[in-house]
């Protein structure tokens, strides 16, 4: 039977009463497995040095996979309502689909409420599924197809088998592996650098940090470790990840610890290259700008040759404080990251479309942290930098002259620097501070200190405006 790509809610009726009749002979069939290796069935599954019927080892990682998100794992259509069970003020009120993952409600520790999802904004009140570890794999069958999970006709055998295998016999105790309040893992992770060097580094780099649709791993390890180890263990779903099941829970553990040491998010470096994107982020990411206008932007105004009514910079000025009758960002400065994200994903932006993860973290970074109050810089009438050109000229001398030249004018592509800083001094200040788009162009924010940026500023407006 191939594996069923829509969702279809119906009452239990007869065709429960159908699945039922299988549902014996489905667990005779897992006991059979199971019985010539009773070691699958303790906590881990697995512990080194022991034989095992491969298909038990497979079944039971893809039904984790299945746990995780089965509509990615399946290539199935996104539910557009609500499951039945889960609470219309749950976290996931606003994507539908993510109610409908085992995991949005029984959580990655596999306790539901009782574990980590006591508390805080993926609370459901959902029991977990920890009472049903090594129970007989029909049991669990007939509770994933009850009218009340409504899973009845959305499952073919094959993957109610595989999600039962790993409900029986894939779950580990996990307060025995990670501490629950430190979130460390309660390992070594000396002797298993060499599974994330030789598996892992593949996709996510030596460093964790080269995915960049997802947090660094190290992050993710440190703040969520049930979840990285439920997936280092059974791989994720939809994707070609190893699932390093076969290797032992112990080894497995390890390579938690280790992974938990790697480095995290750079915030200097995302604040940086934040406000690149904020300039011109297809240039930035290498890629072109839609063909049509953005929907909020005035149809009565039009931007120079070259730019887009997409780059944030057109809506919201070169000083953050809007242009076009559009608002600014001030307002947003200091503002949580996360609620940043938000707004660059909401129905006006719809950045998600365009940006992957680590764009809108960088974007969400510079908005929260790397604003500057420009007038602090630059005089709004006279646009004058508030600086003192003869001062510190080494700065400008050793830091830009190198591609600008001395006097302003070696850079063949842009206009002499000089004309720039005078007629827009707010954008030459935005990029000395974060740099140039798509460019190696430094940014200075972190390491220079406000008075220099000031002198400098004024002495770029001492250049020459012609060539």
């Amino acid at each position: 039977m191939s594996r069923l790509r829509t969702i279809k809610i119906r009452s239990a009726g007869r065709r429960a009463r159908a699945w039922t009749r299988l549902l014996s002979s489905m667990a005779a069939l897992a006991a059979m497995a199971l019985a010539g290796d009773p070691a699958a069935a303790r906590s881990g599954g697995i512990t080194a040095g022991e034989t095992h019927d491969d298909n038990i080892i497979a079944s039971v990682a893809a039904g984790g996979r299945l746990y995780d998100n089965w509509l990615r794992e399946l290539a199935a259509r996104r539910p557009k309502d609500l499951h039945p069970l889960y609470p219309e003020t749950g976290r996931h009120a606003d994507e539908p689909w993510q109610s409908w993952r085992c995991v949005s409600c029984h959580g990655w520790d596999y306790r539901g409420v009782d574990g980590v999802f006591h508390t805080g904004p993926d609370f459901t009140g959902a029991k977990g599924i920890d009472a049903m570890r090594d129970q007989p794999v029909g049991a669990i069958i007939e509770a994933i197809t009850a009218p009340g999970h409504g899973f009845v006709e959305v499952f073919d055998h094959q993957t109610l088998l595989d999600l039962a295998m790993f409900v029986s016999n894939g779950q580990i105790t996990v307060d025995e592996v990670i501490d629950p309040l430190s979130r460390r893992a309660r390992a070594s992770p000396g002797r298993t650098s060499a599974y994330f060097s030789t598996i892992c580094v593949n996709c996510h780099g030596p460093d964790g940090r080269m995915m960049p649709t997802i947090p660094p791993v190290g992050d993710v390890a440190r703040s969520d470790p049930w979840m990285a180890l439920h997936k280092m263990l059974n791989g994720h779903p939809g994707d070609d990840m190893p699932a390093l099941r076969a290797f032992g829970l112990s080894t497995v553990l390890s390579t938690l610890a280790y992974t938990q040491t790697l480095p995290g998010h750079d915030q200097l470096a995302s604040i940086a290259r934040g406000g690149k994107l904020y300039d011109d982020w297809a240039l930035e990411i290498d890629r072109h700008y839609p063909s049509d206008p953005h929907p909020v932007y005035p149809s009565d105004h039009k931007v120079l040759l070259g730019s887009s009514t997409w780059r944030c910079v057109e809506c919201h000025g070169w000083d953050y404080k809007g242009a076009v009758g559009i608002r600014g960002i001030r307002n947003m400065a200091g503002a949580h990251p996360a609620a940043i994200v938000n707004v660059l994903t909401d129905d006006v932006h719809h950045m998600d479309n365009f940006m992957r993860f680590k764009d809108l973290t960088d974007l969400a970074a510079f908005v929260s942290q790397g604003q500057v109050e420009m007038n602090e810089y630059i005089d709004p009438v006279t646009k004058k930098g508030r600086g003192d050109p003869d001062e510190g000229p080494e700065y400008f001398l050793t830091l830009c002259a190198t591609c600008h030249g001395e006097d302003g004018v070696a850079i063949r592509t842009m206009p002499p620097l000089g004309r720039v800083a005078d007629e827009n001094p707010w954008k030459v200040l935005h990029r000395m501070l974060h740099g140039h788009p798509g460019e190696y162009m430094p940014a200075w924010q972190s390491t220079m200190p406000p008075a220099t940026a000031r002198n400098v500023l004024s002495r770029a407006q001492t250049l020459r405006n012609k060539r």
